[in-house]
């Protein structure tokens, strides 16, 4: 008898146990299935945007405009949605999806495996790696890519939370890394020599080098990493994933999806 009673007792602490593990994992992962569900009928789409990143999602006279941004009201319309654009720092992204504050992060993110653990991305849209953007003078001490930013004495500029911050902190321990909260401020940083160079998306890097090309600054176009940039989503939302993903196949039947991206990146086929 006594066995059957410490039988039980097992049976009722792994069944505690694993509903206590089930319940925990569901909040974590932030919104509830019938949350998900809700926010997949609500009529307007809510679309995360840092706007801080020329020419891909950026603020011009007031108002948010970019490819991202032309993005986010092609998949608005294809939906059948209201867009509501939604502004947020970097670091506000995935926080603000997980809670279920936006439905979608379309804002020149890149897939890594770190946030792969966290959210879900779409099929990418687009190939894309890290650059380097310096002052013309110094330009030869940067043109052969990644081993000159290895110098402890270069001051390296990156933009936090981002993958150009990733890889300069992985690769170098013993060097000066300066971060910054923005892609503009770490640019003036340049422009008034506070850092000797900037490590940045290729797309941001080359729409800088163009705005400044005359008070000096050039970007470096050697790959120094090979990314995709895509859209995020909740990772109990489905639906949204699927409708995004079926917008973005859409535009590559149409033959529409490069020429977008080549009227925000001139020249995009060729740079990688």
């Amino acid at each position: 008898m006594k066995n059957n009673h410490w039988l039980l007792f097992l049976t009722f602490f792994c069944f505690t146990g694993i509903t206590l593990l089930i319940c925990g994992c569901a909040q974590n992962s932030g919104l509830s299935p019938s949350k998900i569900e809700e926010s997949a009928r609500q009529d307007t789409l809510k679309v995360g945007i840092t706007p801080t990143d020329p020419p891909l999602v950026f603020r011009d006279h007031g108002k948010a405009i970019g490819l991202e941004v032309a993005f986010a009201k092609g998949l608005a319309q294809y939906t059948g949605k209201k867009l509501s654009l939604v502004e947020l720092k970097w670091t506000e992204q995935i926080p603000a999806l997980l809670d279920g504050k936006i439905d979608i992060i379309m804002s020149g993110m890149t897939i890594t495996e770190a946030r792969k653990y966290q959210i879900n991305f779409c099929e990418p849209y687009m190939v894309t790696s890290q650059i380097s953007l310096v002052r013309r003078e110094d330009y030869n001490r940067f043109s052969e890519g990644f081993p000159a930013l290895l110098n402890p004495v270069m001051k390296v500029g990156t933009v936090k939370g981002t993958t150009g911050d990733y890889l300069i902190e992985q690769n170098r321990a013993r060097g000066n890394r300066i971060q910054f909260n923005s892609a503009n401020k770490a640019v003036l940083a340049l422009l008034d020599e506070s850092i000797d160079v900037l490590v940045y998306d290729l797309p941001t890097n080359l729409y800088y080098g163009a705005q400044y090309s005359d008070k000096g600054l050039k970007p470096v176009i050697v790959p120094l990493t090979r990314e995709y940039t895509a859209w995020a989503v909740h990772p109990g939302n489905t639906e949204i994933l699927n409708k995004a993903n079926a917008y973005l196949q859409s535009m590559k039947d149409e033959n529409t999806l490069v020429p977008m991206i080549e009227k925000w990146i001139p020249f995009y086929k060729n740079l990688l």
